[in-house]
């Protein structure tokens, strides 16, 4: 008697009509052949998919739907679903799905492709029909259908507003903001003086001029402690309200004005459109007490009573002068970190300072700026020139595997510090180069970005865990703006520390590396090997670089401040 073929075997087992011995048979079949393996995932595959479609659940309305899409798909299907059918012997569902199967099969197709990427599919078989009952017939060996894939939770944000604007802002308050800086409620903002421009998701649009305190609500209200603030309010924002001890001003879709003096009154102008005051927000039920419009004015003092104010009103801070305020604290920043740059390249600990400052958007090579005889000027491999952290001010856009900027650095050194002006637009990588050796040998140094957004810092040949991260410094929020980040090595402490925007970030942590620190063959944004592999991971680096700095010593807390502070776009 002739041995039973794989086919009839598997005809079997979908049937639910195998014996012991010939599923131990089967198992032993799949366990040695990988071809067979990925039929036997296939078929169980299909046989699952076509138990769906019989079900009561399956309705002829969502089969048709996928119809024309399918159509292609359909007739390389409709084969294998007979032969899988032919094999069930399974008569009664046969022709269920004769009646169906023209329709489905090119449904089936998409669903099974979308199952076997899910690793979700196998999960709902059950009963004998399961991958585990094979896998002990074939002692252990048949690998385990696809598990349920894990879904990751969807990232939230609780942020209503983001600062537009910030211009010659003294910021008072314990948080101090940049442009693009998000905000969420409960937030205080306070300055001492200057002007903050805010931008509320629903369209609402709040200037505020210090010395302001304003204390952010939800997506629609603020408290005005103290300060002066103008609201432009279009017309899906209306109702936007601004609260103050004395008064609360609903927004009719308007522009206005509030002045509020703690402990005295509350002035409110209009200067377009319409408002309603009301009684201070203490009264959750309080009477309107004023409607104004458009020229009209009104004095609310603390026992809330309201006095006409008679003079002229006049017009809320245009956007032309927040431009023109703007536009000058541009060029004096950029001409400040100019004096500070021509300065800094005479630095004798400089071993590379690229402040890609390129006379041409086509140029392949970047200037080494230190003063220092050796010249490690870098070379540009794909990348884009464009704008940096000033229009005036160039970078490279690094965005495809392929963009980087490689150099050597020949010597060793006790100590090294590495500082960057970057821009990151994304953290798509698993890892995200900031500067990679070639290698990872003794006393060579890697510096990059992990996917949490977490700045990490490691010297090859250190024993133990060798990578020093700080906490996450930039998630979704902060992409797409400007930040200096910075990490030392220091040799003679053998320590890590770590810099964002300035400031240390978390305490020195230990590195016990002992011998020397090397650099050679290297690159910004991207990672190298020596050597062809035919392939090797993607960690380029998904955003802008506009300055580089790597020194021979391990620089201050009050050193790197100083760099973050003349090179600031927002001082």
């Amino acid at each position: 008697m002739n041995e039973p073929t794989f086919d009839e075997l598997l005809s079997q087992f979908l049937d639910d009509a195998i014996g012991d011995e010939d599923l131990d048979r089967l198992g032993k079949m799949i366990a040695d052949d990988e071809s067979l393996r990925q039929r036997y995932r296939e078929e169980v595959q299909m046989a699952e998919a076509l138990a769906m479609i019989a079900g009561d659940d399956r309705s002829a309305e969502r089969f048709a739907e996928r119809l024309d899409q399918r159509l292609e798909a359909e007739s390389q299907k409709f084969d294998f679903l007979n032969r899988v059918l032919n094999r069930s012997g399974k008569l009664a569902e046969r022709s269920v799905i004769r009646r169906w199967a023209p329709i489905v099969a090119g449904a089936l197709a998409a669903s099974i492709v979308i199952a076997f990427g899910a690793g979700l599919s196998t999960g709902l078989w059950q009963g004998r029909h399961s991958a585990p009952a094979v896998a002990n017939a074939a002692g252990g060996q048949l690998p385990e259908p696809p598990q349920p894939a894990v879904i990751p939770q969807e990232p939230v944000d609780d942020s209503v507003a983001i600062l537009k604007q910030v211009v010659d802002v003294v910021w008072t308050g314990t948080d101090q903001y940049e442009v693009g800086d998000s905000v969420s409620p409960r937030e205080i903002i306070e300055l001492e003086s200057g002007l903050v421009q805010l931008q509320f998701f629903r369209g609402a649009t709040l200037t505020l001029e210090g010395p302001a305190r304003l204390e952010i609500n939800d997506p629609d209200q603020v408290m005005l402690h103290a300060g002066q603030a103008w609201a432009q309010v279009p017309v899906p924002a209306r109702g936007f309200t601004v609260l103050t001890s004395e008064t609360k001003i609903v927004d009719l879709g308007t522009e206005f004005g509030v002045s509020a003096t703690p402990g005295q009154r509350t002035e409110v102008r209009v200067f377009d459109g319409l408002v309603e005051l009301y009684e201070p927000a203490s009264k959750p039920d309080g009477d309107m007490l004023h409607s104004l419009e458009t020229g009209q004015a009104v004095s609310v003092d603390v026992q809330g009573r309201s006095t006409p104010l008679l003079d002229q009103v006049t017009a809320m801070p245009s956007e032309l002068l927040l431009r023109e305020k703007r536009s000058q604290q541009i060029r004096e920043g950029y001409r400040r970190w100019q004096r500070w740059s021509e300065e800094f390249r005479d630095d004798p600990r400089l071993l590379l300072y690229y402040n890609f400052e390129s006379p041409d958007a086509t140029t392949s090579t970047l200037r080494n700026q230190a003063s220092d005889t050796r010249k490690l000027d870098g070379a540009v491999v794909g990348g884009a020139w464009t704008q940096g952290r000033w229009p005036q001010k160039g970078a490279l856009d690094f965005k495809r595997p392929s963009d980087r900027v490689r150099f050597h650095v020949a010597g060793d050194f006790e100590s090294l510090t590495l500082a960057a002006w970057v821009r990151v637009d994304g953290l798509d990588r698993m890892l995200s180069s900031l500067l990679l050796t070639d290698q990872w040998d003794n006393g060579e140094v890697h510096w990059q970005f992990d996917q949490l957004g977490q700045l990490g810092l490691s010297v090859g040949g250190a024993p133990d865990v060798k990578w020093r991260y700080t906490k996450p410094l930039v998630d979704l929020t902060q992409l797409g703006q400007w930040i200096h980040v910075a990490s030392v090595f220091d040799g003679g402490r053998q320590t890590v520390r770590h810099y964002f925007n300035g400031q240390r970030v978390g305490d020195e942590e230990s590195l016990q590396f002992d011998g020397r620190l090397r650099i050679g063959n290297a690159e910004l944004g991207n990672w190298g090997r020596p050597q062809w592999q035919g392939s090797q991971a993607i960690r380029n680096f998904n955003g802008r670089m506009d300055e580089f700095i790597l020194i021979d010593g391990a620089l201050q807390d009050a050193e790197i401040l100083e760099i973050y502070e003349t090179g600031n776009p927002n001082r």
